[in-house]
């Protein structure tokens, strides 16, 4: 959700009075002020000596009105817009009303503004651009193509308004269609090069598309003219992580980011490009989340929620639903279908509200089949799909996506239920109170103590945050050769992806690689040729034999899961742990390492380990971890004694018994409930 700078245009026909037209000179001198960005002392002298002499003149009512604006005081700024219209309707003033209520969250009304804008005026530019921007966040179709043309007419009217080309470009990219709207993203740059929601729509187009190289230099010319803008430095490290781009030299690096963070208050920085930098502890991930959600979701925040506490009586099923937009063939889908079908349907009734892409793939057609309703929110609004879920009388709300791809938090902020939990689909918190009550965790993935770190109340799993599958046994691994593995290597396995990898890390890994010269490092597939050659690059710095690293080639999911247990022993990545490719590693037989902080996303693999038994394989710092590394790849007995223990501990492991767990998680359900019976948020521990 882009948002674009808004400044409000007064009506500059001024008053004509006799005695050498005082009051016109005055009203220019106003407007002056005005384009000086005086707007204190132009508001003074509005009202104290243009109002007091032409109470009911339009324009000196439109300019107190966007004079109130330009300060923040939004309810006067709408009293004289309002009663400007009445003296005199004009378009420049039912524009300016736009801005105002926008401000004021009140979209319905701002559209109403600008329709009768430019209905007094088509050539009212501004208008078309901010009706287009309304209408392009709709998910009704009609309204996305009402909105390119609103965009159109914008240009039409000023063929050089940088901000309708850059809209138009992301209406069109939203609409995939990315040729058009790099066309207009490079117009409006032309118009303006340093519009700042361009070059980010650009950059982020650019990334998408796969031309990297030209998103990190679209970036890094954003980021010279924006050196304190979080959004841009934060997605450009992200990228540049997800080419493992660690050079210290290039920028932006993540002290700049870090330096930039407290005073950046209006921040559309996304959170989860945080969760994988070491640097960035938890409450700095609480502080962004809290910025993030109210920079993004404002008008919905504002909103009185459609359920109030506390909570009516349960009569009859808890009525549960799964919010999400990864009901398809997704790590998320992965991990709750078993839970979906183990559901008790005497005491709940089970509705997932789908938003992501359509697939018709076999997990999602599973989940149709599983679910006591699938109700396909799509092409709702965030008002109509909040509507539904209260009208459905849902009890309990799961969030299964968070601030991950497709989110629709916005949903959450108009709290269409009287319990909202966030589960599984974003390791951190959310930042805001109402977007969910609960984050479910555990007592290891998020401990009592930490509870500041999160704006949700605690509940807690009495075993393990995460749901698995059921286990069964893998089919037999292929030989080692068809992977590219020596045959006689300890091969030591991370198959996450790569913007979860740092240079620390990488430090960390080389030397475990150093102190097990029979060691390979077995990784996941590079997502282009870049980042296998950055990665075989930082190894070489670091005096480790660039052929010792092997990228694994892609295969359908299945035939991945049984070759993992061609490796001796998974590394876990930090501070951004596996999650379901750590339950993954340890369903095929393959011991896994961790190193565990003080963040959720840092802490997961720590709670899967003590789940299925293997606590050893905990450690708290870079050197015990490092050590315990290079000891199990040293030690072939020891190795072969734990996978024989991991084997044994598999049938009948916690991790792998969706029918436990969803019988616990029900229980923390109705334990939530209960609590929000009593108009309270508090810890909830399920034993």
């Amino acid at each position: 959700m882009k948002r674009s700078v808004r400044r409000p245009i007064p009506n500059g026909r001024g008053p004509k009075a006799s005695a050498g037209n005082t009051l016109d000179a005055v009203f220019a001198q106003a407007m002056q002020l005005y384009g000086e960005q005086q707007y204190e002392t132009a508001l003074r002298l509005c009202r104290q000596k243009l109002l007091p002499t032409a109470p009911r003149h339009p324009s000196v009512l439109c300019l107190a009105g966007v004079l109130c604006f330009m300060v923040k005081d939004y309810g006067a700024s709408e009293r004289y817009l309002r009663e400007s219209i009445a003296a005199g309707e004009t378009a420049e003033a039912h524009t300016n009303l736009g801005l105002t209520l926008t401000e004021l969250h009140r979209q319905a009304e701002a559209e109403s503004s600008y329709r009768r804008a430019v209905e007094l005026d088509p050539n009212q530019a501004q208008a078309w651009n901010n009706l287009g921007n309304i209408l392009r966040r709709s998910h009704h179709e009609a309204r996305k193509k009402e909105g390119l043309q609103c965009y159109r007419q914008a240009i039409a009217a000023r063929p050089d308004y940088a901000t309708a080309y850059s809209n138009l470009g992301y209406a069109l990219e939203n609409l995939k269609d990315y040729a058009g709207a790099e066309k207009n993203y490079r117009q409006a740059l032309a118009y303006n090069p340093r519009h700042l929601g361009t070059l980010i729509n650009l950059a982020e187009l650019l990334d998408k598309t796969g031309q990297t190289e030209q998103a990190l230099h679209c970036y890094r010319q954003a980021a010279a003219f924006y050196p304190q803008n979080t959004k841009i430095l934060g997605s450009a490290l992200k990228l540049r992580r997800n080419v493992a781009d660690w050079d210290a030299q290039a920028t932006p690096r993540v002290e700049q980011l870090l330096a930039a963070l407290p005073t950046d208050r209006h921040s559309e920085l996304q959170p989860m490009n945080l969760l994988a930098l070491v640097e960035a502890d938890a409450k700095m991930q609480l502080l962004t989340a809290q910025r993030f959600a109210n920079a993004q979701w404002a008008t919905q925040l504002a909103q009185p929620p459609l359920v109030s506490l506390p909570a009516p009586p349960l009569e009859g099923k808890l009525r549960i639903g799964y919010l999400s937009a990864d009901f398809r063939n997704h790590p998320v889908a992965h991990l709750i279908t078993d839970v979906i079908a183990a559901h008790d349907r005497e005491r709940f009734e089970v509705f997932l509200y789908s938003y992501g892409p359509l697939t018709g793939d076999k997990e999602q057609l599973a989940l149709r089949e599983l679910a006591d309703h699938f109700v396909v929110i799509n092409d709702f609004d965030d008002d109509e799909a909040a509507g539904r879920i209260r009208a459905d009388n849902i009890a309990v709300l799961i969030d299964l996506t968070g601030f991950t791809t497709h989110a629709r938090a916005g949903i959450n902020a108009l709290r269409p239920a009287p319990v909202i939990a966030s589960w599984i689909g974003y390791v951190g918190t959310m930042g805001e109170p109402r977007m969910a009550d609960y984050i479910i965790g555990d007592a290891i993935v998020t401990p009592p103590e930490m509870a500041a770190n999160y704006s949700e109340a605690l509940a807690l799993m009495p075993e393990c945050f995460q749901p698995n599958r059921a286990w069964c046994a893998l089919p037999p691994p292929p030989p080692r050769a068809d992977e590219g593995l020596p045959e006689d290597a300890v091969v030591l396995c991370s198959f996450n992806q790569t913007y979860k990898l740092n240079p620390q890390l990488w430090d960390d890994w080389c030397s475990i690689l150093r102190l097990a010269p029979e060691a390979v490092l077995w990784l996941a597939p590079a997502s282009q040729p870049l980042v296998e050659r950055n990665l075989r690059h930082e190894a070489a710095r670091r005096g480790i034999d660039a052929g010792r690293l092997i990228f694994a080639q892609r295969k359908p999911l299945n035939q991945h899961h049984a070759r993992i247990a061609l490796a001796d022993l998974a590394l876990d990545t930090f501070p951004y742990n596996s999650g379901a490719t750590a339950s993954d590693t340890l369903r095929a037989g393959v011991p896994l390492i961790t190193q565990m902080g003080d963040t959720f996303c840092s802490r997961m693999a720590a709670s899967l380990l003590h789940a299925i038994g293997l606590p050893e394989l905990v450690t708290t710092d870079r050197n015990d971890y490092v050590r315990l590394a290079a000891d199990l790849a040293r030690d072939g007995a020891r190795r072969q004694a734990l996978r024989g223990k991991l084997a044994r501990l598999l049938p009948e492991s916690n991790l792998f018994n969706p029918q436990r767990l969803t019988r616990q998680f029900e229980a923390l359900c109705l334990a939530m409930y209960a609590q929000a019976q009593t108009g309270q948020r508090n810890i909830i521990t399920v034993v």
